[in-house]
């Protein structure tokens, strides 16, 4: 009857065992669970915000034009010797720093805003419109509203930008946002114009 007696004692702690250590695992499960909730409930905040910045990133290209005319020459050269990139906002955009943008030309030259444009590989702005007058060269901000044209340059008049009929490929990457892909095909003849319409 005693060994009955302690047997089901044994059971009983081994039962009281079981069950402590099945509350220690679902304790320590309790603590992971939130923990991992915490942590992801953070990363979907920051993954939101960074994608809401993105959308709210972009801007259009209203026009692109040739300027036929070098400071280093005078008169008008057979080719392209500046492109003027007019851009702007989208409506709701964040602001929009030119010196985090990169133009690519035919994919492999690469140039960046400076407030000098004549450095090599390197492409200037001049605000046409600043709505609330922020915009400086040291400072390029666009906010949703403003109008800016972007000046790249040939630093050589005598290898252009742009001849007749040629074709040429300007990527414009931000920071943030969408990337904007341009194929620019000059027309047949400059004719006497200073400034050729290219884009539209």
């Amino acid at each position: 009857m005693k060994a009955l007696t302690n047997e089901i004692a044994d059971i009983g702690v081994g039962t009281l065992i079981v069950f402590i250590a099945m509350i220690l695992v679902a304790a320590v499960a309790a603590i992971m669970l939130i923990y991992s909730t915490g942590e992801l409930h953070q990363k979907a905040i920051i993954t939101s915000k960074d994608a809401t910045a993105t959308i709210a990133t972009n801007f259009q290209i209203e026009t692109v034009v040739g300027d036929r005319v070098n400071s280093t020459m005078p008169g008008l050269q057979p080719g392209i010797q500046s492109l003027l990139i007019r851009i702007k906002p989208e409506v709701g955009t964040e602001s929009m720093d030119l010196r985090q943008i990169m133009i690519i030309l035919n994919e492999h030259q690469f140039l960046n805003y400076s407030n000098n444009s004549d450095m090599v590989n390197t492409f200037g702005a001049s605000i046409i419109r600043d709505i609330d007058g922020s915009f400086t060269a040291n400072y390029p901000v666009l906010n949703s509203g403003d109008l800016v044209d972007i000046n790249v340059h040939a630093l050589n008049y005598t290898n252009p930008i742009l001849i007749p009929r040629q074709t040429i490929s300007v990527y414009i990457n931000q920071e943030r946002g969408a990337s904007i892909h341009l194929e620019i095909t000059a027309p047949y003849s400059f004719g006497i114009d200073r400034y050729v319409k290219l884009y539209p």
